[in-house]
């Protein structure tokens, strides 16, 4: 389902406030793993996205299972479980999860689940596929950012 002109944020505490396109392309920009991106890579990205209200405990990415999306944070809290046991936790707007598998199309490391409600935006991998197709820069990008991330592991 691809997202509207203007997208609603419901259950945030700014009810009333409309996050656009514009914003949402602005967040992906400032994560190293879309930061060489093209605009309209970003935003074709965000049209196939959908905007996703998770209440608590909910599951995003479950380890061992193949990535179907990747998920930028727009709001709430994330723990990350290896294992059962949490090894990070994810509260800043724009914090990305799940790129690795969804990229790859391997099973997860980790487990995501929402702490509280979450406000996030679900990119399906099949998207970031397409556009990854047509847009080498960003499949550069993810690939970079993929790789300093294991590096540090």
């Amino acid at each position: 389902m691809a997202i509207p002109q203007g997208i609603a944020i419901l259950g945030n505490p700014k009810r009333d406030r409309i996050m656009e396109h514009t914003e949402l392309v602005s967040l992906l920009s400032k994560n190293d793993a879309f930061e060489s991106a093209p605009p309209e890579a970003l935003r074709t990205l965000v049209e196939e996205s959908e905007m996703t209200e998770l209440p608590d405990a909910t599951y995003l990415i479950q380890q061992g299972n193949t990535g179907e999306s990747i998920w930028l944070l727009i709001s709430g809290e994330l723990d990350i479980l290896v294992d059962d046991d949490i090894v990070n936790h994810m509260s800043l707007r724009g914090e990305v999860v799940g790129e690795i598998s969804a990229v790859s199309l391997t099973p997860a490391t980790a487990t995501v689940r929402s702490k509280g409600d979450v406000i996030a935006l679900r990119i399906p991998q099949e998207a970031l596929h397409d556009v990854m197709k047509t847009n080498p820069e960003l499949a550069s990008s993810m690939l970079r950012s993929m790789a300093k991330y294991l590096g540090r592991r």
